[in-house]
């Protein structure tokens, strides 16, 4: 099924309605959106549609529209306690969502619905699935069993890969924006900002800034390291077939490398946000219109030292670096080391 992409929940569930009307129920969507709680709550309504004992339904085809949510099916899918639905999340302790997992899943969804008139498995937080989960669940999700539902929720749909999004309807839900920062990088960027407020715009200044970047992408490639060997086969069984052994290894070692780009291109993407809201000030604009709105003194500050054509021209750097790492192999540490010291501070 071709991904397809919709801009907000409004259009998100008219969408929806509209498919379900026309008997064109998806067996797989992949939510999108900004706040993983509003995302499981789509999710489930969409379950107690499916599963309504007194559903609106379309008179062509007789899937269901919309649910009463009054029923003790509608009920029990409420409290997630409806046998015929499925919530997959992370691991607290990997934060991966194992192979474990997702062979249990699929040996439940292959026998038929024990209450309800359709099988649904939701899957938080999508993204946490590494090659050996996704390589296990991928021909259950391109052919799954008879009125089996699966719905992926992700905040970071720019890590799942093509293989995965291609087989699912996309919706996209209020909340989701240009990037998804996780805190630590959120944090990071506004000492980054601060830092860039007092440092000069002399070539050391740049320099030492160039150096808390690249400690900061290398702890986050450690980290991705770490959560991903531990859920490694090549980390649960000690005798392994040398040939097999080779396979895991270079799949362990394709996803570290796919996750932490697709991590790096969100940090350097919230890098160049911030360097818009310095354009947005240096042309005078509101600061209602910058997206960190927290940091608009420190981006002022940064504005008043330069006009707007050179805060352009950073932006317009920031943007080359991004296409030359995604797009080519070229080293990260000269790509990055080009890129700011480029930068009018």
């Amino acid at each position: 099924m071709a991904a397809s992409t919709i801009n907000n929940t409004n259009n998100s569930n008219s969408l929806l309605r509209n498919s379900l009307a026309n008997g064109r129920l998806g067996h797989a969507y992949i939510f999108v959106g900004g706040n993983m709680e509003n995302l499981e709550l789509q999710a489930t309504e969409l379950a107690q549609t499916l599963n309504c004992k007194s559903p609106k339904t379309s008179g062509k085809t007789g899937i269901p529209l919309d649910s009463c949510r009054e029923c003790i099916s509608c009920r029990k899918v409420e409290t997630h306690n409806f046998p015929d639905l499925d919530i997959i999340r992370p691991e607290s302790k990997s934060r991966v969502i194992t192979v474990d997992q997702i062979r249990r899943l699929i040996q439940k969804v292959s026998l038929k619905p024990t209450e309800g008139r359709y099988k649904v498995a939701i899957i938080s937080n999508a993204e946490r699935m590494p090659s050996v989960t996704i390589n296990a669940f991928l021909k259950t999700l391109e052919e799954p069993p008879d009125c089996t539902v699966f719905m992926l929720l992700t905040q970071h749909p720019e890590k799942i890969i093509d293989t995965v999004l291609s087989r699912c309807l996309r919706l996209n839900f209020e909340g989701e924006t240009g990037i998804q920062l996780e805190n630590e990088d959120k944090n990071w960027l506004h000492s980054f900002v601060r830092m860039s407020v007092k440092t000069n715009e002399g070539l050391m200044g740049r320099y030492r800034l160039l150096s808390n970047l690249l400690v900061h992408l290398s702890s986050k490639k450690n980290t991705i390291e770490e959560i991903h060997k531990d859920a490694s086969p090549l980390n649960q069984h000690e005798d392994i077939d040398p040939t097999l052994r080779k396979k895991w290894e270079k799949e362990l070692e394709a996803t570290i490398e796919s996750e932490y780009r697709g991590q790096r291109s969100q940090f350097l993407a919230g890098l160049q946000w911030w360097m818009r809201d310095v354009w947005m000030m240096a042309m005078q604009q509101s600061k209602e219109l910058l997206y960190f709105q927290d940091w608009a003194d420190d981006s002022q500050a940064i504005a008043k030292r330069i006009n707007a054509d050179q805060a352009l021209e950073n932006l317009q750097s920031l943007e080359a670096t991004q296409r030359l790492l995604e797009t080519t192999n070229v080293q990260e540490t000269l790509a990055l080391e080009v890129g700011l010291l480029k930068l009018k501070l």
